[in-house]
């Protein structure tokens, strides 16, 4: 039986935050989405993840929209929504960093778990260090939008556009058609 006291949080902080726009939250919010595509794209170019190009496939179409749904919203709403309590800043700035801490580290350690766990073809690329580093800057950024927008659609927006960036233009693994 689920407690009473898990589904007043999940109500109040996960619940919540879809109810904020994202066009309501302070610019400050998205300021380090701009830093996470530098780091991203250096890295991912100079670890040879990166390469330019379109996807060619029957559902390159509805790609963004499946890729919305995961892993964009649904690592999002757990990652950030579930992990990090809505009001952490009134709790100070030091509670708010941790919290974005533990969330990035669970949310770098999610990655190898799940191709180990569900999809072996992703074992290369997600146990690749340099790949654990722009999943690690991407969890930073988006635990940062959280925080200060207590909106979880600008985590799921910065996240949809990078997946989908890298996966229609870069090259990037597209587990959707490996399905």
């Amino acid at each position: 039986m689920v407690s009473r006291k898990l589904v007043k949080y999940l109500s109040n902080n996960v619940g919540q935050s879809f109810l904020v726009s994202p066009f309501q939250s302070p610019l400050k919010a998205w300021a380090l989405a701009p830093v996470f595509a530098i780091i991203a794209v250096s890295v991912g170019f100079g670890a040879g993840l990166f390469q330019l190009g379109w996807l060619d496939s029957p559902i390159t179409p509805v790609l963004p929209i499946l890729l919305f749904v995961f892993p964009s919203l649904l690592e999002e709403a757990f990652f950030r929504g579930v992990l990090i309590p809505r009001n952490i800043l009134a709790s100070g700035h030091a509670k708010a960093a941790w919290s974005v801490a533990i969330s990035t580290l669970i949310f770098v350690v999610w990655h190898p778990l799940n191709a180990l766990a569900f999809n072996p073809t992703a074992i290369s690329l997600f146990l690749n260090p340099w790949f654990l580093v722009i999943v690690g800057a991407m969890g930073v950024t988006c635990g940062y939008a959280y925080v200060l927008s207590r909106s979880i659609w600008v985590p799921v927006i910065i996240h949809w556009a990078a997946v989908t960036v890298w996966v229609l233009f870069l090259g990037g693994r597209n587990l959707v058609l490996e399905l």
